[in-house]
C-alpha cells in the first residue's frame, strides 16, 4: 500500500503543479477596442516547450471599408517571464525592415527562447508581425523580383541593363497588387505605429516598453509621438528617423563604407595595415573586378542546388557594405580584399557571396511592403536633388548614376507621407539609443540628430560594430537590462568604461 502512496501522489500532483505553471503565466484577455481591431488567442502554429510558458494570438487590424484587404491578420507570440516580477511592463519587439518578418515560424521560435535567455529583462515579451510581411494574413510579396534577381546573378550584363530588368520585375508586381486591388497606400509607417499600439491596447495594457531595430524604430518614434503616453521606455537600436530620406541618402551611405574601410586596422589588432595600405588595396581590387569581374558558384537557399554568379564592380561596392553590417566580419575584410586585389577569391570572400545571395534571394522580406514603406514615408524625390547628391559624393556617382531613374519610387503608388511625419520626433518618453560605429545603414549620425529632440534620451555609439548593436556586443546588453530595469534613473554598468 506504501508503494501505491508513493506512485499515487506524484502522478495527482504533477498535472496540477503543470496546470498552476502555465495558469501563473496566462495571458491577458484579448479586447475589442472601439476603432474595431481585436485580439484573439488561438492554438500556436509551432510546438510549445513543456518547460516555457508561451502564448499566440491573431490580431485583427482596425477595419478600413475603403481599402483591400479591409484589415490584416497579424501573428503574434506572447512569451512570459517564468516566476515573473510585475515591476515591469511586457516589452513589445519591432522588427526591421521595412518589409521584414519577425520570425514567428516553427523553426524559428527557437532562436527567440535563447534570445531571450541571453537578455534578461525583467518583463515578458510581446513579438508579432507587421502588416503583409512574415505570418500576416494576406501576407504580400514580389515573386517577380526574386525571380528576375535569380536569373541575373550568373549574367555579365552593363549597370544599366541589369537596373531596367530590375524594374520591369518590380513594376510587374506593383502592377499585379494594383490589379488584385490591395491598396498599398495602407503599408505605410503610420500604419504600422497604429497597429503596434492597437496591439498593446488590446492585451490590455495600459504601458509596455518598445525594443524596436533598424526600420522597427521608425514605427515606435511614430508611436512615441502619437501615443507616448501608451510606452513606458523605448530601447531604439540602430535608428533610422523620419526625417532622412533612404533614397537621396544612399550616395552618402556607400561613401561612407569605403572611407570607414580605411579605418578597419585601427580597431582590429590582428591588422596591421596604414589607412593608405587599406586605401590602395581596395583600389586595385576595385580595378581587378572592374576588368575580371568575380564568377563562382553558391549554394542555392532554396533548392540546394549550385548557382552560377558573376559580379562585377558595382555589386563589388555593395558586397563591402553589406560585410559591414556584420562586426565579426569586420575585421577580416583587409585581408580578403587585399587577397582579390592580388587575384585570389579566399574563403571569406566566398562566404560573404554566397550570405549575399541568401540576402537577396531571402523570402522572409516582403519587397512590395519595403517599397509601399519608403515611397510613402519619403515622398517625391527630385532628380535635381538626386544629382546634387551624386555631385557631392564623385567617388560612387559611376555606382550609383541610375538609381533615380530606375527607382521603384517613380512609379510606386502609395502615396505621401506629408512633411509633418518627416519632421523629426519630439517626446518626453525615456528613450536608449543604440548606434554601431561602422553600421553601413543606419549611421550613427542619424541617432546623433534624432536625440536633440528627445529631451528624456541618450545615446552611445559602440566602436567596431555594424548594424543591430544589441546582438553585436554584450556591453548593450547590459546597458539595455540596466535601462529596464529602471528607465527614470538608469545605472550605467561597468563596462561601458572598457569601450
Amino acid at each position: 500500500m506504501r508503494v501505491l502512496h508513493l506512485v499515487f501522489w506524484p502522478v495527482l500532483l504533477l498535472p496540477a503543479a503543470w496546470w498552476g505553471w502555465h495558469a501563473l503565466h496566462a495571458p491577458p484577455a484579448g479586447l475589442v477596442l472601439e476603432n474595431g481591431a481585436r485580439l484573439a488567442w488561438v492554438d500556436c502554429w509551432f510546438d510549445k516547450p513543456l518547460w516555457q510558458p508561451l502564448f499566440c494570438a491573431r490580431l485583427q487590424t482596425a477595419p478600413d471599408a475603403s481599402a483591400h484587404p479591409q484589415t490584416y491578420s497579424l501573428p503574434v507570440v506572447y512569451i512570459p517571464k517564468p516566476l515573473r516580477r510585475h515591476s515591469a511592463p511586457p516589452l513589445l519587439y519591432i522588427s526591421g525592415g521595412p518589409g521584414g518578418s519577425s520570425w514567428l515560424g516553427e523553426d524559428d521560435i527557437g532562436f527567440w527562447l535563447d534570445w531571450i535567455g541571453l537578455n534578461d529583462w525583467v518583463g515578458d515579451l510581446v513579438l508579432y508581425d507587421q502588416r503583409g510581411v512574415g505570418l500576416s494574413e494576406p501576407a504580400l510579396d514580389c515573386p517577380e523580383i526574386r525571380a528576375t534577381t535569380r536569373e541575373l546573378l550568373p549574367l555579365p550584363l552593363p549597370s544599366e541593363e541589369a537596373y531596367r530588368r530590375m524594374r520591369v520585375a518590380t513594376r510587374a508586381c506593383h502592377d499585379r497588387l494594383l490589379g488584385e486591388g490591395v491598396s498599398l497606400d495602407r503599408l505605410t509607417t503610420r500604419h504600422n505605429a497604429a497597429d503596434a499600439i492597437d496591439l498593446l491596447r488590446a492585451m490590455g495594457l495600459q504601458q509596455a516598453d518598445v525594443y524596436a531595430v533598424s526600420y522597427g524604430t521608425r514605427v515606435a518614434l511614430e508611436m512615441m509621438r502619437t501615443a507616448p503616453q501608451q510606452i513606458r521606455a523605448a530601447v531604439l537600436d540602430s535608428p533610422y528617423p523620419p526625417e532622412v530620406n533612404s533614397e537621396l541618402s544612399d550616395a552618402w551611405l556607400l561613401q561612407r563604407v569605403l572611407d570607414l574601410f580605411a579605418r578597419i586596422c585601427d580597431l582590429a589588432d590582428e591588422c596591421a595595415e596604414s589607412a593608405d595600405d587599406l586605401r590602395e588595396d581596395l583600389a586595385r581590387a576595385f580595378e581587378r573586378v572592374q576588368r575580371e569581374g568575380i564568377k563562382l558558384s553558391v549554394r542555392a537557399p532554396d533548392t540546394a542546388a549550385d548557382l552560377a554568379v558573376v559580379y562585377d564592380r558595382d555589386d563589388f561596392a555593395w558586397l563591402l557594405f553589406e560585410a559591414m553590417y556584420q562586426w565579426n566580419v569586420i575585421p577580416e575584410l583587409p585581408p580578403s580584399v587585399r587577397a582579390l586585389a592580388d587575384g585570389r577569391l579566399d574563403s571569406q570572400m566566398r562566404e560573404l557571396i554566397h550570405d549575399s545571395v541568401v540576402s537577396m534571394l531571402d523570402e522572409s522580406i516582403s519587397d512590395a511592403v519595403a517599397a509601399s514603406v519608403d515611397c510613402h514615408d519619403g515622398g517625391p524625390v527630385d532628380a535635381r536633388d538626386a544629382a546634387r547628391e551624386l555631385d557631392r559624393f564623385p567617388g560612387v556617382a559611376d555606382i550609383k548614376r541610375f538609381d533615380w531613374q530606375y527607382h521603384a519610387c517613380r512609379f510606386w503608388a502609395s502615396g505621401d507621407a506629408g512633411e509633418d511625419f518627416r519632421s523629426p520626433v519630439r517626446s518626453a518618453v525615456p528613450s536608449l539609443l543604440l548606434a554601431g560605429e561602422f553600421d553601413p545603414v543606419t549611421p550613427p549620425e542619424w541617432a546623433e540628430n534624432a536625440v536633440r529632440h528627445l529631451p528624456n534620451a541618450q545615446v552611445f555609439v559602440f566602436p567596431a560594430v555594424g548594424h543591430g548593436v544589441l546582438d553585436s556586443h554584450v556591453c548593450a546588453a547590459d546597458l539595455t537590462a540596466a535601462f529596464l530595469a529602471d528607465p527614470a534613473n538608469p545605472v550605467p554598468p561597468a563596462c561601458l568604461s572598457r569601450l
